[in-house]
């Protein structure tokens, strides 16, 4: 059964790069910016209820943020 509750709205703040990213995603795809948002909220609480605080160090061991700066990693 589908809720009749309305979403809440948040404002999310995205450096310029992954702006234009999600852009291009939502240009390829024919899907909206706003519904790719949601659906990677899903996945992150998808993952984080199958694999917990462990995702984060999954994601920031990547090798680089959005704005193709280094992380650095802490020893």
């Amino acid at each position: 059964m589908e809720s009749k509750e309305k979403p809440s709205r948040l404002t999310v703040y995205l450096p310029e790069k992954a702006r234009e990213e999600l852009l291009n995603i939502a240009n390829n795809t024919g899907l909206s910016q706003s519904h790719l948002v949601v659906l990677a909220t899903y996945s992150l609480i998808a993952n984080y209820k199958t694999k917990g605080n462990a995702i984060f160090s999954e994601l920031l061991g990547i090798g680089s943020n959005f704005n193709g700066n280094e992380l650095q990693k802490k020893e």
